[in-house]
């Protein structure tokens, strides 16, 4: 190889690797400055689309993107919660969604805001709402909120359709408490299933009441899991900062049974159908055997005879196929012992003494 080929391949290595490598440098920046949200259009109009996208976040994770106002310093108090939109994040890192915006509960500066169901990371940006009032934002943010989960239960015990694969349908009761001495604003509820522990299939989003200070509420949410299910499935969710799970086990146990069952029939029919057909090949032996005399008259063989004596090429012998089709009218069907006993009873017949 010459100087000058040993410098194109090394060019076209450097080429080939510069863009891996500004791929993998620009995934390692992300990461390092965590988790974004950006919107594509601003101002925001109340009641019209607003399209945010995000980057550097968990892949797999859902994330709840809203507005607020008061810089969200408080907050999911300071959130439009009702509008809010949910994303499951892509496995580079990503999401993208439309949500209706809407006016926040408290003045503006407002912002975009999104927080991750799994793990509490959250990041916002700056955003102008059309037509909401400006304020003063708190000098300091309010204290964290708190969030007790006082009981969790999926109840709906397993129906008929379900031990054939119908799917499960269950309840999610959920109560919450607040400690707290202020209200809690209408906080998302999210709630998630899954197989195994991984509950990261969005359920839906039920709608929410504030929460007192001091009070507690209970909310049951349908779940629906799907068709043939089988084994442990999690349900879990958040409200807040609080997260809760519960496990189910579902096992279609008629649906099973029947392809055991569909085994054990094929099986029965393979061997009935392999004992009919031996029992009547047997009879078939049988009824022909019985058919045979031990003894026949050598008049009805006549024809049969003068034809064997008139082969030039077999003189003195007689065609076997020929005696028993005369004598039973089918020779396929003759027993091999039966032809021995055959034989030996024209052996010793007055016939071959004559001959």
């Amino acid at each position: 190889m010459t100087m000058r080929q040993a410098c194109s391949v090394v060019l076209l290595l450097a080429v080939s690797v510069l863009p891996v490598a500004g791929g993998a440098g620009a995934s390692a920046a992300a990461a390092e400055r965590g988790p974004t949200v950006t919107v594509a259009e601003t101002p925001a109009t109340p009641g019209r689309p607003v399209k945010a996208a995000g980057t550097g976040w968990a892949p797999g994770s859902t994330v709840q993107v809203e507005i607020c106002g008061g810089g969200a310093l408080r907050g999911s108090a300071d959130c439009d919660t009702l509008r809010a939109a949910v994303a499951l994040v892509a496995a580079d890192g990503t999401f993208r969604l439309t949500l209706i915006a809407g006016a926040p509960p408290t003045a503006c500066p407002c912002v975009l805001r999104a927080v991750a169901a799994q793990g509490g990371k959250r990041a916002q940006t700056p955003l102008t709402v059309a037509g909401a009032p400006d304020g003063p934002s708190a000098a300091t943010p309010a204290p964290a909120v708190r969030v007790d989960v006082i009981a969790t239960a999926l109840s709906g015990g397993p129906r008929f359709g379900e031990l054939f694969g119908a799917p499960a349908h269950r309840t999610l009761t959920v109560t919450l408490r607040n400690p707290g001495d202020r209200p809690l604003g209408r906080a998302p509820l999210i709630v998630t299933w899954g197989p195994g522990a991984n509950a990261d299939l969005p359920v839906g989003k039920p709608l929410t009441a504030e929460l007192p200070a001091h009070a507690q509420r209970t909310y049951r949410i349908p779940v629906r899991l799907p068709a043939a299910a089988f084994g442990r499935y999690s349900v879990g969710g958040r409200y807040g900062p609080a997260e809760f799970s519960v496990t189910t086990d579902l096992y279609p146990w008629g649906l099973l049974g029947l392809a055991f069952l569909a085994v054990l029939l094929t099986v029965f029919t393979a061997s009935v159908l392999v004992r009919r057909g031996a029992e009547r090949l047997r009879a078939r032996r049988a009824a022909v055997a019985a058919e045979l005399p031990a003894f026949f008259a050598v008049d009805e063989l006549t024809d049969v005879l003068a034809a064997g004596a008139a082969d030039s090429a077999r003189p003195g012998l007689v065609s076997t196929r020929a005696v028993i089709r005369a004598m039973t009218g089918e020779a396929a069907l003759v027993d091999a012992g039966e032809l021995r006993a055959l034989a030996e009873t024209l052996r010793m017949s007055p016939l071959n003494e004559e001959r």
